[in-house]
């Protein structure tokens, strides 16, 4: 979450950076389009902080994304789970989901292994 926020901020510098260069040059057309694009660019970069909540109980996992529906993967479906850089990806039989490294509570982390080496047997 802080690489996003980083590439926000980026973003934010070289528009103003190209901002304040074309309005001194008399072009405040384009410094306009370049000012929308940089707010956009910046909107849709920030958009997918805290966009994701994962829920576990008894019966398996729920993963909310927002905008779409919850997705609830029963603890039998899970297949398998890697790990890189990025974090843990589980994948079920008709889903696949990541959870950062960060974000990964340690209880739910051996509650997935569990349920992964006995879906396998």
């Amino acid at each position: 979450m802080n690489m996003i926020k980083v590439k926000a901020g980026a973003y934010a510098l070289m528009g103003f950076m190209m901002c304040w260069n074309t309005f001194h040059k008399g072009h405040y057309a384009i410094t306009c389009a370049i000012a929308i694009f940089t707010l956009c660019a910046i909107t849709i970069t920030l958009a997918a902080i805290g966009t994701r909540k994962i829920t576990w109980d008894d019966s398996g996992i729920t993963v909310r994304k927002f905008p779409s529906a919850p997705k609830h993967v029963p603890w039998s479906q899970l297949e398998k789970m890697r790990v890189d850089h990025l974090g843990y990806h589980v994948r079920a039989k008709n889903t696949k989901f990541k959870i950062s490294t960060k974000n990964m509570p340690e209880n739910l982390l051996e509650t997935i292994r569990t349920h992964i080496k006995a879906n396998k047997s």
